[in-house]
């Protein structure tokens, strides 16, 4: 039987835990590049890894994701964002150790603190900019600044030149910047 995500998805909602064995085996590798692309460091790419597994296992059910990847893709994304900014945090607060409690804590302050309403519009102004952006760019830019991947990495994918990729990633921001400002986005 194939590993498909409509199946994986079906499992972690019957609370059988292969599910969670499955979903780690089709995109786990995916999910720990994206984790080390934010951490740059290999054991806290795994830990954040076994933690956005975790969080799938506690959220589905009742969440019934689809499609399950971009679902997962996003929780990794955010787990290792949140560890990154409590590394940061203890660094510039004299070394104190942050507990995982914690990060949700410091998380859950920063996104209270944000207007809910202006997070929305901005999303939707992202949404229409990426839209409008030709497949490849839009393939560039995501890589780059939603997975945080590597300039050279990403040329190589796209099979361009590394110049040519940065030169079209300072394209695609000066675009992003006049079309947020003409949403009347500032920045």
């Amino acid at each position: 039987m194939t590993d498909r995500d409509s199946d994986i998805t079906e499992r972690l909602l019957a609370r059988d835990e292969d599910g969670i064995a499955r979903l780690r085996g089709r995109h786990g590798r995916l999910g720990m590049q994206i984790a080390y692309n934010i951490l740059q460091n290999e054991a806290d790419a795994e830990e954040c890894l076994a933690d956005a597994l975790q969080a799938m296992w506690e959220q589905i059910p009742p969440n019934s994701p689809q499609p399950l990847l971009p679902y997962f893709l996003r929780i990794v994304r955010n787990t290792a964002l949140k560890r990154r900014r409590a590394m940061t945090a203890r660094k510039r607060d004299g070394g104190e150790v942050l507990s995982p409690e914690d990060w949700d804590t410091v998380a859950e302050l920063e996104l209270t603190s944000a207007r809910e309403e202006d997070s929305e519009r901005i999303r939707e102004a992202l949404n229409g900019f990426l839209g409008g952006l030709r497949r490849e760019d839009r393939i560039l830019f995501v890589r780059r600044y939603w997975f945080e991947d590597d300039p050279a990495r990403i040329a190589e994918v796209l099979g361009i030149t590394e110049n040519h990729a940065r030169v079209r990633l300072t394209r695609c921001k000066k675009k992003l910047r006049a079309y947020l400002e003409k949403e009347g986005i500032t920045i």
